[in-house]
């Protein structure tokens, strides 16, 4: 059973993230927890959202009374998959973008720089963690990675995909400036310390 100060602490953290959810859209808001950070997209942009957690694999149930989850490289293809889909989609607009606007080469510059880190990875690493998901799956495959072999290859790629995010981030903040250079004054910064 929970302590009061555990369940006074639940219901704090689900007031300021529901006061980040309902934040002003100019406003970036930045989360600190554990040590790390993520900043939060602006509302109303649908292609750069984070992932969508009702996009990702369902938990397998398990035969008796309790729930296992089975993260195997099924799993793991299948959040492979909604994160290449995503990254797809941001290199696809941007590219019409180019096309569509007479944008200055600092602002092309940014968009061939995010475009093109966001290929190599989808071409090289997440490849490679492809790979490695086939060879769980693979009872013959020697050596045979582990489902926790895969979760801390993941965990890695995140790092890449939060940098690659954030570049993405940036170009739409621009183009919804008309492509003009934001300055950092123009987006006020919130920082809110979470409690775990």
């Amino acid at each position: 059973m929970a302590s009061k100060h555990e369940t006074d602490s639940d219901t704090q953290d689900i007031s300021i993230i529901s006061h980040v959810i309902n934040a002003k859209p100019t406003e970036k808001k930045v989360m600190v927890n554990c040590a790390s950070q993520s900043m939060s997209s602006p509302p109303g942009r649908d292609s750069l959202d984070t992932l969508d957690p009702s996009s990702l694999p369902p938990v397998p149930q398990s035969g008796g009374g309790g729930t296992l989850c089975r993260r195997d490289g099924q799993w793991f293809l299948k959040l492979l998959q909604a994160e290449t889909g995503r990254m797809e989609g941001w290199c696809q607009q941007m590219e019409q973008e180019t096309k569509d606007n007479q944008l200055s080469e600092e602002v092309l510059g940014k968009i061939r720089s995010a475009v093109g880190s966001a290929q190599l990875l989808m071409s090289q690493k997440f490849q490679q963690f492809r790979g490695l998901c086939e060879q769980n799956l693979n009872t013959n495959a020697n050596p045979r990675p582990t489902a926790q072999d895969l979760a801390g290859f993941w965990d890695l790629l995140q790092l890449s995909i939060e940098d690659i995010s954030l570049k993405f981030d940036e170009l739409y903040h621009l183009k919804s400036n008309d492509w003009q250079p934001v300055t950092s004054a123009a987006i006020p910064i919130t920082v809110i310390c979470l409690h775990s």
